[in-house]
């Protein structure tokens, strides 16, 4: 959480939380706005290509697309099953059987989706649903620490140039 990288920084942070989470698939994926749909920008366990690249609908009908636009945390512990969602092809194309999806929140805004997917058979419970939650939580006050913190730099660049162009 110290560095100043947030690309890293969320590459870390999903890799973590897949440990914690004990499988082997995690991303952020960050709504782009102008697209109106997700892009994985971090994450861990995917085939070669899909960090970066790989986009999702972030619609009512998609799982990651319900949590951020409702901001509420979706569990779908049988995803092949599931009549409240599609399953986005990002999962499909990784055999995941079950997934867990929470609202990242930077500034109180939404940011993105933090989500846990798993090819194995089991059921993802309440308590695991509350540690992504607190760990998206955590995660979001460092991205956001990260935003003051990259705008006091710019600021502080401009004052010592606007000194240097007075000391002129």
């Amino acid at each position: 959480m110290k560095t100043h990288d947030a690309g890293l920084l969320l590459q870390e942070a999903t890799r973590l939380c897949a440990e914690g989470m004990s499988t082997l698939l995690c991303k952020v994926m960050a709504f782009q706005p102008q697209e109106g749909d997700f892009l994985m920008i971090a994450g861990v366990g995917w085939k070669p290509g899909y960090v970066g690249h790989a986009r999702a609908g972030a619609d009512l009908e998609s799982p990651a697309g319900f949590a951020f636009q409702t901001r509420r945390a979706v569990i779908s512990n049988h995803l092949q099953a599931e009549a409240r969602f599609r399953t986005p092809r990002i999962l499909a194309d990784h055999n995941v059987k079950r997934a867990i999806n929470v609202v990242l929140l930077v500034a109180d805004e939404p940011y993105g989706v933090l989500e846990v997917d798993s090819p194995l058979d089991g059921r993802f419970t309440d308590a695991d649903l509350a540690f992504m939650q607190a760990f998206a939580n955590l995660l979001g006050v460092a991205l956001q620490r990260q935003s003051y913190e990259d705008a006091m730099r710019a600021n502080e660049e401009q004052l010592r140039q606007a000194l240097e162009y007075q000391h002129v």
